[in-house]
């Protein structure tokens, strides 16, 4: 099948040449796009370098933007699947050829990777991370009556026909930022009755300084994530 890998972008000068090579190594130049948030960095201009699609947008917008680029580049070329992935380096791409292979021969159309069950793993994981993640997770998972372990984990793959059906709405302001990723969750999960998989995967922190270990802000970033339930619950948004 023919699955695109899109790789969101922002500021990761350090790490972005050393992951994009990790990727080249498992996936086809042609199955990777590169959505750049606005970086100032120069990290633009090295997956250029290096031959990447790269998709760029002039201002700094969010994650949630980066990822709604990517799908719709993924829908307007006709790939069948996507793996969503970051810049920093944090995934393992050695991992991405199982992943969409499952997606391609198994019955899920949506698989969540996850640190927390038999052969998933997160190297350095700051504490507060590791404490509140399953604590959030329980959460999700009572409000969507399907077991999660890992809500935030960000690597994530689906069939990209999931996005056709007219419930789905990528284009509100709103889901910019980390509301994006939990808007689909709930979409997928609830409004579409998706089957979905958690699938263990690895996360590394140990290579990044501990101020770049994670963009999530204290408490706007949380109550990014929390506001597509308190949004699509009360029927706010659709």
């Amino acid at each position: 099948m023919k699955n695109l890998v899109i790789v969101a972008n922002y500021n990761q000068k350090v790490e972005i040449e050393t992951y994009l090579l990790q990727v080249l190594k498992e996936i086809p130049r042609e199955n990777v796009v590169v959505v750049d948030d606005g970086s100032t960095d120069g990290s633009k201009e090295i997956a250029q370098r290096l031959g990447f699609k790269v998709i760029e947008h002039v201002k700094n917008s969010g994650i949630g933007a980066a990822i709604r680029s990517g799908l719709k580049y993924a829908i307007e070329n006709k790939f069948e699947g996507v793996l969503i992935s970051s810049s920093n380096g944090k995934m393992v791409p050695s991992q991405f050829p199982r992943i969409l292979n499952e997606l391609d021969q198994g019955p899920y159309p949506y698989l969540q990777g996850s640190r927390f069950i038999k052969d998933g793993e997160s190297l350095q994981l700051p504490l507060f991370r590791r404490i509140t993640i399953p604590i959030l997770s329980v959460f999700w998972s009572v409000l969507l009556g399907i077991r999660m372990t890992d809500i935030t984990c960000g690597l994530r793959a689906y069939k990209v026909n999931l996005l056709l059906d007219p419930r789905i709405k990528l284009d509100q302001d709103w889901l910019n930022r980390y509301e994006l990723e939990y808007y689909l969750h709930i979409k997928f999960l609830r409004d579409l009755k998706v089957s979905m998989k958690e699938i263990p995967i690895s996360i590394r922190y140990n290579h990044l300084e501990p101020t770049r270990r994670s963009k999530i802000k204290p408490f706007s970033g949380w109550w990014s994530m929390a506001r597509p339930f308190v949004f699509l619950f009360l029927r706010i948004k659709d």
